[in-house]
């Protein structure tokens, strides 16, 4: 039997057996700690995707009062019309996504149109270009957010069912108008993103 008659010998093998344990200890707890945030960052991104990009569980049938966020102006197409959070089957009505931010927050702000039905708000998106105005004004709030155009038709998502859009809860605020491409069907989601140039009052 081997006796450590040195003692320094005897507490340097003790402290490195000691570091050894800490340092894997702490190594764990760091990968569980990385697994933890990689959880929570699904979950907030799960909590961020719409389940139906185009096709949102809204009210179809019903219109509720009170339902009426703003209003969506866009001089260059000459689009007026109503932004709603009941239903996107609304004549002259877009509607805003639960799951984004709301008009003028840091984020991204989230609007569905028709192209082709119930007066098609958004027929004649794709004539819009980078720096045209985009302008909603928040009954809410009393404010006018104007936003510009940052980029249209670059951004067609074919793979929208299996990848869906993820709507970011903070950072610049952004805006994105989506709807359906080709026109009148669901094969792919057309997005025209925009971002906050200046806010006023009502």
């Amino acid at each position: 039997m081997v006796k450590m008659n040195n003692p320094k010998l005897y507490a340097g093998v003790l402290c490195i057996l000691f570091i050894s344990i800490s340092s894997g200890i702490v190594i764990k707890a760091l990968e569980d700690y990385k697994a933890l945030e990689r959880s929570r960052a699904a979950l907030e991104n799960y909590k961020n995707a719409p389940r139906e990009l185009l096709n949102p569980e809204t009210d179809t049938y019903t219109v509720h009062a009170g339902s009426v966020i703003g209003k969506l102006i866009i001089p260059r197409i000459g689009l007026e019309c109503w932004i709603r959070e009941d239903t996107v089957n609304a004549y002259d009505s877009v509607y805003h996504y639960p799951e984004s931010v709301m008009p003028g927050q840091g984020g991204d702000c989230g609007i569905l149109g028709h192209r082709t039905t119930y007066s098609g708000p958004f027929k004649r998106i794709g004539r819009l270009k980078r720096g045209d105005r985009v302008i909603i004004e928040d009954s809410v709030s009393s404010k006018r957010y104007i936003y510009t155009v940052t980029s249209n038709g670059e951004d067609i998502l074919w793979d929208y069912k299996t990848n869906p859009v993820r709507f970011s809860q903070g950072g610049e605020a952004r805006l994105m108008l989506i709807t359906c491409y080709p026109p009148g069907k669901k094969e792919a989601a057309w997005i025209t993103h925009c971002r906050l140039l200046k806010t006023e009052d009502i």
